[in-house]
């Protein structure tokens, strides 16, 4: 019985720092794939999928994941990492999915302000190929790791574009995933 404790209590020990492993790790842009390992994939599926929300494209040949706790309103402009796998391939893509509000921009344009020493920093995705997503969520990533405040341009206007800390912890979260599934983590 003492044991069971015991094992109960160092298994939730483990979880929880496990948690937060990613809040460290600084993305290394020389490992940038799109490629999965059988074992990534696996861990992904059997520990991390319960989080999200799965869609089936089976003509695409494809999976796509959207957390299930993102922001899914459209009351304000929003941003989401969707993880979508191509299992007929072995790759693993990120798109960004942008909300109703921003469908009739003709890019996403965030304004980002450095936290330490108040200097902005303006990055845009305009053309949408997968290596321009991932290195524009990866920006996005970086900066909430850094705590900066962001800013994301609506209708000639910035908004915020974490007015929760949960919207940009649910980003961050999507980002480790996906960095842990193309081994880039």
């Amino acid at each position: 019985m003492v044991q069971s404790r015991l094992l109960f209590s160092f298994v939730m020990l483990f979880m929880l720092v496990s948690c937060k492993i990613d809040r460290r790790e600084t993305v290394d842009r020389d490992k940038f794939t799109f490629r999965y390992t059988d074992d990534t994939y696996l861990f992904f599926r059997n520990v991390r999928q319960i989080y999200y929300d799965y869609q089936d494209l089976p003509q695409a040949r494809w999976h796509a994941y959207r957390l299930s706790d993102r922001y899914t309103g459209n009351q304000r402009p929003a941003i989401n990492p969707v993880i979508v796998v191509d299992w007929h391939n072995q790759q693993a893509n990120l798109l960004v999915e942008a909300n109703e509000p921003l469908m009739e921009e003709p890019e996403i344009v965030i304004r980002e302000k450095n936290s330490r020493s108040g200097t902005f920093y303006s990055y845009s995705l305009k053309e949408r190929g997968r290596e321009n997503m991932l290195e524009f969520a990866t920006k996005i990533y970086e900066g909430i790791v850094a705590e900066n405040e962001f800013m994301i341009k609506y209708e000639g206007t910035f908004h915020p574009l974490f007015p929760e800390e949960d919207d940009a912890d649910s980003f961050r979260v999507v980002m480790a995933d996906y960095y842990r599934l193309t081994r880039i983590f």
